[in-house]
């Protein structure tokens, strides 16, 4: 049986450290267990945690000379349960996360300001704020115009993470 233990903690445990530290730590989409792709899904991360605890315990049981019986059903339980707790845990932060990415199409539209100039022959760069934080993205002319440092531009559209704005004309202003 230590073979058993060892090997689950073998897999196991670099798995779910992977995860963890490689900032994996849903895991994916996980194993569908019925095959329909609902909710059962039971996240990789829970499943290497049910591995590292049953092998973690074996072992220890093993190491300490517990008894087969005892050793078995105490990491078993504490794997399921481990594992369960996990699951929740992972559904939880999923829930109640929240996500400082922008999308290309959030920034369409948005208010900027040339911090490098901008013109038909060179990138350049603007400032924005985003997601509740300051962002500098570059920044290529829209329509052939020279903008600027200080000038107030629009983000017409993202291409290939370049921001593609326009002078701001009319009214409007930044403050």
């Amino acid at each position: 049986m230590s073979g058993l233990y060892i090997f689950f903690l073998a897999i196991g445990a670099p798995l779910l450290l992977w995860m963890v530290f490689a900032g994996d730590a849903d895991g994916g989409e996980g194993l569908d267990l019925d095959g329909d792709g609902d909710m059962t899904v039971v996240p990789l991360t829970a499943i290497a945690a049910f591995m590292t605890t049953f092998g973690g315990i074996g072992v220890i049981g093993e190491l300490t000379g517990a008894g087969f019986g005892a050793t078995f059903v105490l990491a078993l339980v504490a794997a399921l349960l481990v594992g369960v707790a996990s699951r929740q845990l992972l559904k939880w932060a999923k829930g109640n996360g929240v996500s400082s990415e922008v999308t290309d199409t959030e920034l369409e539209g948005k208010l900027a300001r040339v911090s490098l100039p901008v013109s038909a022959e060179f990138r350049g760069k603007i400032v924005l704020e985003a997601a509740g934080a300051r962002e500098q993205m570059t920044a290529a002319t829209v329509d052939g115009s020279t903008m600027e440092v200080g000038e107030p531009v629009v983000v017409v559209r993202i291409e290939n993470g370049v921001a593609l704005v326009a002078p701001m004309t009319g009214e409007l202003s930044l403050e």
